[in-house]
């Protein structure tokens, strides 16, 4: 009796254990950030921005990120299209690396950005802080990314 129950009370403990990986996050997101921008031209004031983002992401197998949002609070609100690859510790945190362009332009990427996260796994979503915009642009901007679909998908608009 005493095995047993020693047994069960070492299965719970494997069971109650967060593992993470790419196999985890794997599917199509819808994402959405708020906050602000602080951006830095030399010999200028800074200038703050407040600005948004929204639109739908998938992580295949790979680890390969793709999808496409609309940026707003700098301008008019312009579609991008994103690129990328995430890295996940098994203890649920990590990291997305994108770049992206505008929707249609032909050119290289015009944006980077690196995302740092903590995955839940009960609730399929990403919290995340926009971490680094690339230089000169200080953000503080929070997202959330929301699993709507188990399998990766490419969807636009």
């Amino acid at each position: 009796m005493k095995r047993i129950i020693l047994v069960m009370a070492a299965l719970c403990g494997v069971a109650a254990a967060q593992t993470c990986g790419v196999h985890t996050v794997v599917g199509t997101y819808v994402m959405s950030y708020i906050g602000w921008l602080t951006v830095m031209v030399p010999d200028t004031p800074p200038a703050n921005y407040s600005g948004g983002i929204f639109g739908i992401a998938s992580i295949d197998g790979a680890g390969k990120v793709t999808g496409t949002g609309a940026i707003g609070g700098m301008g008019p609100v312009t579609d991008y299209d994103v690129s990328g690859t995430i890295t996940i510790k098994p203890d649920c945190t990590g990291a997305i690396q994108l770049t992206g362009k505008p929707k249609g332009s032909s050119g290289p990427a015009t944006m980077t950005e690196v995302d740092r996260f903590v995955f839940l796994p009960d609730l399929g979503e990403f919290r995340l802080i926009v971490w680094d915009l690339g230089p000169g642009v200080y953000p503080a901007m929070l997202g959330t990314w929301k699993r709507i679909a188990p399998v990766p998908n490419y969807a636009e608009w």
